[in-house]
């Protein structure tokens, strides 16, 4: 399947901005000096490895990859004078030790898994409920399965199972059933299509009257997560992101730091439970009869809680408001 030609600038004729969260702790608590290599796992627009580029020269090096082709292109633009001590590529951080090639090993590994403003902005991604377009909801467009064609496609069972699993909708039964029910007539091809099925459900389980307002506490629309599920089961991210973080810890340098910014509570518990693994007093697999590892902790935690937004950076990015950044250091 050929990859959308998608403008990079939007209506306004100004390039897509993004707003990279938590910038400021991040690199406080990694410490980036001069010399450093980075590699930026998410690299979006190029906001958090400009700051690195900065931080690191006059000889720091920085490898930034992303699954979205529209990203690699933006972060070129954005990045271009840094051209001689960067290195940008297509694909996924889950496949991270394939993609280093000679690269050196790094002082500093970022990622930060929210989805970029400028693919969550783009209508023709159908990311957002909020906006009328293709169920596409994939991060690389050049491969993989729309929303749409798994929507049509998987039995209720599965439907139900991604709901309850990555969107931890507690309506998942009867959204999964309204699906099947929708598509027999029907097939799935814009965000409207879900998005009334969703607010269907709820209008049901409610009883809310025709044209009251559904939203539910706290302001969130009821298809907030059938939206994330979705988007979590087009580009595995729960699979990836597993895959990820043992890769990146094994080729941290020893001191280097590991920084990973979630968005929801799935990606933070998987985040959260692999660091205190790698903080723990004895560090040898679980299976492993005796102690080799002399019960020296493979890494050190450099925040016990998770890092949020203060109330000045969610006024200036609502977006920013559900991150929370964690921080291993490798002894």
């Amino acid at each position: 399947m050929p990859a959308p030609n998608h403008s990079l600038r939007s209506d306004s004729g100004r390039a897509p901005q993004h707003t990279p969260v938590l910038l400021e702790e991040v690199l406080k608590l990694t410490q980036p000096q001069s010399g450093d290599t980075v590699i930026d796992c998410t690299l979006g627009s190029g906001g958090y490895a400009k700051r690195f580029l900065e931080a690191t020269e006059p000889t720091g090096r920085l490898l930034g990859l992303d699954r979205d082709a529209v990203a690699i292109q933006l972060a070129k633009t954005k990045l271009g004078e840094y051209q001689a001590r960067m290195i940008l590529k297509h694909g996924r951080f889950g496949a991270l030790k394939s993609l280093i090639g000679d690269f050196p090993r790094p002082d500093i590994i970022v990622a930060d898994l929210g989805l970029s403003s400028f693919a969550l902005d783009d209508e023709q991604r159908g990311f957002a409920f909020q906006k009328f377009g293709p169920l596409d909801m994939r991060m690389d467009q050049t491969s993989g399965k729309t929303a749409a064609e798994l929507l049509n496609t998987l039995e209720l069972r599965e439907l139900e199972r991604i709901l309850k699993n990555f969107g931890e909708e507690r309506q998942a039964g009867k959204i999964a059933r309204a699906i099947v029910e929708r598509r027999k007539t029907k097939s799935f091809s814009t965000t409207q299509d879900l998005v009334q099925i969703v607010e269907a459900v709820y209008r049901e389980v409610l009883k809310a009257q025709p044209g009251q307002k559904i939203w539910l506490k706290r302001q969130i629309h009821p298809a907030t997560q059938t939206f994330q599920a979705f988007r979590i089961a087009v580009n595995d991210e729960i699979s990836e992101l597993e895959k990820f973080l043992p890769q990146a810890f094994e080729i941290l340098k020893p001191g280097g730091r590991l920084a990973i910014v979630s968005f929801h509570s799935l990606e933070d518990r998987l985040v959260k439970n692999f660091f205190r693994n790698q903080a723990k007093i004895c560090s040898c697999p679980a299976e492993q009869l005796q102690c080799t590892c002399d019960r020296i902790p493979a890494g050190k935690l450099l925040n016990k809680k998770p890092i949020q937004p203060n109330s000045a950076e969610i006024q200036i990015n609502p977006r920013a408001r559900s991150a929370k950044l964690r921080i291993i250091q490798k002894n």
